[in-house]
């Protein structure tokens, strides 16, 4: 009998201990809400994935101080995409799955797709950083958006600046992966608008060497060209072979990684001179000023973008919507990159500026364009 009773206490010990950890866990999911981040900290996307981290901080440290969300503290949970599609789906599956975000960002989607297909249809997913036309073009994932920049209006910029130096035939040159294969289907829809004839495009591999295409180039004579690409060593292989090959002879024209490329000691300052290239415009100056001060580094140009991305996230889940896609599209946000914005049906922004600007290198100076 006395052994009967010290088991039902042991029982009761451990049911009470049960309820006791239950509710402290209770109380723990319900006094935080979890924000996920994918972000690449490691691999070609590295540098954007510290901005990422960086401004992402930014505004949660921000929304913390100012009360939450509705009392509550915002946590962000932070997991390496390694710059791959295979670890960005293994990256949001666990900050899902495992650490309970409610909602999560993600870098990089168009460049290292997949993660879209694995996310609950309840849960939203914003890309801070990648074109929605290479996400949700032709399958259209309701929950999944993206604060980036348009397509259309990177076309439009660099098509214009070509159109104004009265091009008439050009050649693309672009790195092989998702992202450029719908640019370059803008860049040609663009061109037949305006007059500008397409007379090859050419998709390269980090691995192939720029001196092959750049002699292809030098054969067919185009007025102009554009040239696209994140990685390093094709950049450097290309730029290279361009300048050694055909000198200053064809324009060159080229998209926001210029500008990243012109200050990067892998490069010759000598081979960007001239060069025409788009890029979103400066960032909100007060926001500006905030991440300067507190990282002691100038925003890169998707620091804006990812701190919106936040806010837009924050605002959600303080309405915590039944229904995400539809919530998503019928619901205006206000943001630091381009003011007020919606987002359309297959999850790109509406906005009232398209925040692109064109520049140049002239004088081994980075300068409006004048376009």
């Amino acid at each position: 009998m006395k052994s009967a009773w010290t088991w039902i206490a042991i029982i009761l010990i451990v049911i009470a201990g049960y309820f006791v950890v239950s509710r402290n866990k209770s109380a723990t999911n319900d006094g935080v809400v979890t924000i996920g981040a994918a972000l690449a900290l490691s691999g070609d996307a590295a540098p954007w994935g510290e901005v990422s981290r960086n401004a992402a901080q930014l505004a949660i440290d921000e929304i913390n101080e100012a009360g939450g969300i509705r009392g509550r503290q915002i946590a962000l949970v932070v997991e390496d995409t390694k710059s791959s599609s295979k670890d960005s789906v293994s990256a949001v599956s666990k900050l899902v799955n495992v650490d309970k975000a409610q909602a999560v960002m993600i870098t990089w989607l168009d460049s290292y797709p997949g993660a879209e297909s694995v996310m609950p249809e309840n849960i939203p997913l914003i890309s801070q950083d990648a074109a929605i036309e290479s996400v949700n073009v032709p399958v259209n994932h309701q929950n999944v958006f993206s604060l980036w920049y348009r397509t259309t209006a990177k076309a439009q910029s660099i098509l214009g600046a070509m159109d104004r130096a009265h091009v008439k035939t050009a050649y693309l040159v672009t790195q092989n992966d998702s992202y450029y294969a719908t640019l370059n289907a803008f860049l040609k829809e663009e061109a037949k608008k305006r007059g500008i004839s397409i007379i090859a495009s050419e998709s390269l591999n980090p691995t192939d060497d720029g001196r092959t295409v750049v002699s292809k180039v030098k054969a067919a004579k185009p007025d102009a060209v554009f040239f696209g690409s994140y990685d390093d060593k094709l950049s450097v292989s290309f730029m290279k072979a361009y300048r050694g090959i055909i000198g200053y002879g064809i324009p060159l024209y080229g998209d926001e990684f210029i500008e990243q490329d012109f200050g990067n000691g892998n490069f010759d300052p000598a081979w960007f001179e001239g060069v025409v290239y788009y890029v979103p415009a400066d960032p909100d100056p007060a926001f500006a000023r905030k991440y300067e001060a507190r990282f002691g580094k100038t925003p890169k140009f998707s620091a804006g973008t990812t701190y919106d991305t936040v806010n837009v996230l924050a605002r959600y889940l303080a309405d915590m919507p039944a229904d995400t896609a539809l919530y998503m599209r019928k619901t205006s946000f206000e943001t630091v990159t381009y003011g007020k914005i919606s987002f359309d049906e297959i999850g790109g922004i509406i906005a009232d500026t398209a925040a692109i600007t064109t520049k140049k290198i002239s004088g081994g100076r980075i300068v409006s364009a004048g376009l």
